[in-house]
């Protein structure tokens, strides 16, 4: 079948390209390995923000510590000491006014006067309360009265200032005065820089304008802001997440990407391997090669290149008709054979993973390798078993939001490989495996139906029946024909013996890694192998 691509002028219509929602994943993912929830991941990254190579978010915390520093600037380059300055000598100004027509319609010496001029003399030292008090005075100056009117006006703004200047006087130590408008300006300012403070806290980004904080902070911060607004409806839109009730999960797209993302992670730095179809001299299922063909032997897949074939015959008789195909005409096409294997990956999660960065290097890993098999080599299983002191099978959904089991501090790698052979015994390839990820020696086993734990003799040593019987349960999963791998994220002695003597038993093999290196030297393991039966 043909495919024709058609490229059209852009018109505004077309939908856009958007990179964001992957970037956006990619360092949402780097919680979800470390074992949080989404839920959890969606809180942390809207308090702290995101420090990723690919983005630089700023979170919630830090747009609210900007903006107290905004205030703090304010607080070092002004002071309030003439802020009412203005009001108080416009008021000052009145009553002279009208004290000097008292003088000049009333004697001096009549009750009238006195009681006018003691009740001018005396106004509350506050001006708002002074205001409020000659505002049932009965002037008779008819300009200072229609100028008392016009201040009145202004008695909320007034308050205003006082209470600001009462509540911040001795924060403000700059040099730099300001003026009864511009103090009123300023609380405007820090009334909407409190606003902003609580609504960002209280989570309540509908009522935030992004302008404000562009205008008082700067555009990363207006930037910052709208990502963090739209990080969670972006990656619901992309379907990577859907909301749940309360609760947020990730999608089958959501977790096919958390696979992907690990695996490009792990093999960014191999370049000398490839992804795609390995080949092996073996028989077993394979993958037609449309770039090569072969003359058919007896024996050969009949996958005919039947345009190959019929030249062949043209040739033959001379471009003669009818053509007429003989057998030695026949033209196939080549194949990429390939083993098929069965794989259960036992991942350790105890307690002890948790250091190091060990677990997440771990989970990581499950999930490229189960993404690296669903996408290369679907022929293939892979199940995964997550152990501590009890073991269970992992689904890929489950895996992509698991922990380690934390204040669990025991290893129960026999039932671990009790569930891999039950798992193993069911799959009809000849080639199984067992890939066992942990950083301890066992130290918890079944013995007669019942759960045992037992601590090592002493530090650094094994618990000698722990390891007798996991290493019992080694050989019988020997016998089944099932190699048993392991990746060591520890190397004490006590643990060197244990795999050692474990490997002499099953002869499969042994690598003591560190964590950042374990997703190369196992997934790089997986891939030569495809080249030969396991």
């Amino acid at each position: 079948m043909t495919t024709t691509y058609r490229y059209l002028k852009w018109d505004g219509t077309q939908s856009k390209f958007n990179l964001e929602a992957e970037d956006f994943f990619k360092e949402f993912s780097n919680f979800l390995m470390e074992g949080w929830t989404p839920d959890e991941a969606f809180e942390w990254i809207m308090k702290q923000g995101i420090r990723g190579a690919s983005m630089q978010i700023m979170g919630i915390d830090e747009l609210r510590s900007r903006l107290l520093r905004h205030k703090e600037m304010s607080f070092q380059k002004y002071n309030l000491n003439e802020s009412l300055k203005s009001v108080q000598n416009e008021l000052n100004q009145i009553v002279e006014k009208e004290l000097s027509t008292l003088k000049r319609n009333l004697s001096i010496i009549s009750p009238e006067y006195q009681r006018r001029k003691n009740f001018l003399r005396n106004l509350p030292d506050k001006l708002s309360a002074a205001i409020e008090s000659l505002s049932k005075y009965d002037f008779m100056s008819a300009e200072a009265e229609e100028r008392f009117k016009k201040l009145k006006e202004r008695l909320d703004e007034i308050k205003k200032v006082e209470n600001f200047t009462y509540r911040y006087r001795e924060r403000f130590k700059g040099k730099i005065p300001l003026d009864f408008e511009d103090t009123l300006r300023l609380i405007e300012e820090f009334n909407r820089i409190e606003s902003l403070e609580h609504n960002l806290l209280a989570g309540n980004f509908e009522k935030i304008n992004p302008a404000d904080l562009k205008e008082m902070l700067d555009e990363k911060s207006h930037d910052s802001f709208v990502l963090l607004k739209e990080l969670k409806s972006t990656l619901e839109q992309h379907g990577f997440i859907k909301t749940r009730g309360p609760y947020t999960e990730l999608t089958p797209k959501g977790i096919r990407k958390l696979g992907e993302l690990a695996l490009r992670d792990i093999f960014s730095s191999l370049k000398k391997y490839r992804f795609g179809g390995h080949e092996t001299s073996q028989r077993g299922y394979g993958a037609i090669k449309t770039e090569n063909t072969k003359e058919y032997e007896f024996g050969d897949p009949f996958n005919l290149n039947v345009i190959g074939t019929l030249k062949k015959s043209l040739i033959r008789r001379s471009q003669k008709s009818p053509i007429k195909v003989a057998p030695e005409d026949f033209e196939v096409y080549d194949m990429e054979h390939h083993t098929q294997s069965s794989n259960v990956l036992l991942l350790d999660l105890s307690w002890s993973m948790s250091f190091q960065g060990r677990f997440p290097a771990a989970k990581r890993v499950a999930l490229a390798l189960d993404h690296l098999i669903r996408t290369q080599y679907p022929r293939d299983n892979l199940y995964i078993v997550g152990f501590s002191t009890r073991a269970r099978l992992l689904s890929t959904e489950q895996l992509a939001t698991t922990t380690w089991d934390s204040n669990d501090p025991f290893t129960n790698i026999q039932e671990a490989l009790i569930l891999a052979s039950k798992i193993l015994a069911r799959e009809k390839t000849p080639n199984k495996q067992v890939i066992l990820i942990t950083d301890g020696q066992p130290t918890a086993y079944f013995l007669d139906g019942y759960l045992q734990v037992e601590l090592p003799m002493f530090f650094g040593g094994l618990s000698p029946r722990a390891t007798f019987e996991t290493l019992k349960e080694v050989k019988r999963l020997t016998g089944m024909g099932i190699t048993i791998n392991t990746f060591m994220l520890d190397d004490s002695p006590s643990l060197r013996r244990f795999v050692e003597e474990m490997t002499r038993i099953n002869k499969g093999r042994a690598f003591f890694t560190t964590p950042n290196q374990l997703g190369r030297y196992l997934l790089v393991d997986y891939l030569q192998r495809k080249k030969k039966v396991l």
